[in-house]
């Protein structure tokens, strides 16, 4: 089954890549964009409060590192399910280069260390834990303006 969302969420992540490949001329890999694939897997009966704490965490860190020019786009894609339970998640972010790739943990941090907690009044579970799993992260690069190998697996967690 995670093979067959991989599979679809590859597509979708080309498509996107794309898209925005025909805005890139030859820049040396240090310039190129650079990609995060998350995948999550979502508890059981938790798919909504996950969407409520990604909005209030996830999303709202990276549309902060976007309006800084660190981040290009960030895609939060669910998979289709029957109700609240066996579903998951794709994080996709697209940052600028690989240097901006290098320094997200540090601007993350910064950013949430500087953003307000407007979420007063909302009742959610404490922890990231008690909502999701990460199953794994991948990094890629993207190679859309030449005419070798599109992509380039970076890491692997």
């Amino acid at each position: 089954m995670h093979g067959r969302i991989f599979a679809g969420l590859l597509l979708v992540f080309l498509l996107i890549v794309a898209s925005g490949g025909a805005q890139q001329f030859h820049r040396a890999d240090g310039e190129k964009p650079v990609w995060t694939m998350e995948f999550i897997k979502v508890k059981p009966g938790m798919f909504g409060f996950t969407l409520g704490y990604l909005d209030d965490n996830w999303m709202r860190v990276r549309e902060e590192a976007k309006r800084q020019g660190a981040v290009l786009s960030y895609h939060r894609i669910a998979e289709q399910g029957s109700g609240d339970s066996d579903r998951n998640i794709v994080l996709l972010t697209e940052f600028k280069n690989a240097p901006a790739y290098a320094a997200h943990e540090e601007l993350f941090a910064s950013i949430r260390k500087q953003l307000p907690n407007n979420t007063l009044g909302v009742v959610r579970p404490p922890r990231q834990e008690d909502l999701y799993e990460n199953v794994s992260t991948r990094v890629f690069q993207d190679y859309s303006d030449t005419d070798v190998a599109r992509f380039r697996l970076l890491s692997k967690n």
